[in-house]
């Protein structure tokens, strides 16, 4: 099969690998959408400890059923479902109370193991989600990252009637506007640097947008809400600037959740956290009822994907991983059709 293989930093190759073998509770299945998640660029660029080459990344997949394990009865060949990609153990007080996202030996596609990033990939049927009639395969790749807003909204607290701000208009960042409108909030703003991004993001109907390279997002929340804050804020960028901006962005009493991951240490302005009695939540992954929520949600309301995704082949990986890497690309999602 073929397969798009990280290498080195910054190399990936095309290449032919064995197609994977199942067991007799697994699926073969034949990818049809994977999309690039900010962790995947991570781990092109080097950054990632635990994405070590040679490796297949890719974790944001979906596709058809190929074949099925002889214990597999829920599913059969051509089945289209979209694949949940953290593998628990099984055993953990986190897997029993149907958290597998917080098992301490989780798995992962594209981090722990091959990922999406291929033709075929071997799931167990208990990672499989089908996906309703009607639904495309790249919206199928977008479950995952509506997944972890679902998971990053809920962390907010009650959103409904509430106002917010966004600090990073990538990926996550959009999902996250557009999740916490679908949950009633009443105002969002977002903000990012880069101005293709602003430009997506307005198609998702902010209340505020926020370009950072032109004024400070703090400044421009504090005089959006009459010097009070809002409600709740996210950073899906993960920079020490975008988690103050975060902090410094909420009202007293505020909830700031952090899902970006750009850098593991940052100084945090404690005192404004203390006497403010600012929450600071931090949120991985997601849990399959998220994801299951998230398939509801693509099912029932109008994801504007098209606005947002950039469908290539996997043979213009390098080109589109250079791209994306510059960190001024005019690409926000990119979402790859083996």
């Amino acid at each position: 099969m073929k397969a798009l293989v990280y290498t080195s930093p910054r190399r990936l190759e095309l290449q032919d690998l064995d197609e994977p073998t199942i067991g007799p509770a697994e699926a073969l299945v034949r990818i049809r959408a994977v999309g690039v998640c900010g962790s995947d660029l991570h781990g092109f660029l080097g950054k990632s400890k635990k994405r070590i080459p040679p490796l297949v990344l890719g974790h944001e997949f979906c596709g058809e059923v190929s074949n099925v394990g002889e214990r597999v009865s829920e599913f059969k060949p051509g089945d289209a479902v979209a694949v949940y990609p953290l593998i628990g153990c099984g055993n953990c007080e986190f897997c029993r109370e149907h958290r597998e996202n917080l098992c301490p030996d989780r798995k992962v596609y594209g981090l722990d193991f091959h990922g999406g990033l291929a033709e075929y990939v071997a799931a167990p049927s208990h990672c499989l989600f089908r996906m309703p009639e009607g639904m495309s395969f790249v919206q199928g790749s977008l479950v995952e990252p509506l997944a972890n807003a679902i998971h990053v909204v809920e962390k907010c607290g009650p959103v409904a009637g509430r106002r917010g701000v966004i600090i990073g208009a990538g990926p996550i960042g959009l999902c996250v506007l557009w999740v916490a409108r679908q949950f009633g909030a009443a105002r969002l703003a977002i903000a990012d640097k880069n101005r293709h991004r602003l430009h997506t993001a307005a198609n998702l109907a902010p209340d505020l947008v926020i370009d950072g390279s032109l004024q400070d997002p703090v400044e421009a929340v504090l005089d959006w809400t009459q010097g009070r804050g809002t409600d709740f804020a996210v950073d899906a960028v993960g920079s020490s600037e975008c988690r103050n901006h975060s902090v410094r962005s909420v009202a007293m009493g505020g909830t700031t959740v952090w899902i970006g991951l750009e850098e593991d240490l940052c100084p945090v302005d404690a005192r404004a956290v203390v006497t403010r009695e600012v929450q600071i939540r931090g949120t991985y992954a997601y849990t399959k009822a998220d994801f299951l929520r998230a398939i509801d949600l693509l099912q029932t309301k109008t994801l504007p994907h098209a606005t947002f995704t950039h469908v290539a082949e996997l043979s213009e990986g390098q080109r589109i991983f250079d791209d994306l890497a510059t960190g001024r690309s005019a690409i926000t999602k990119a979402v790859f059709v083996p």
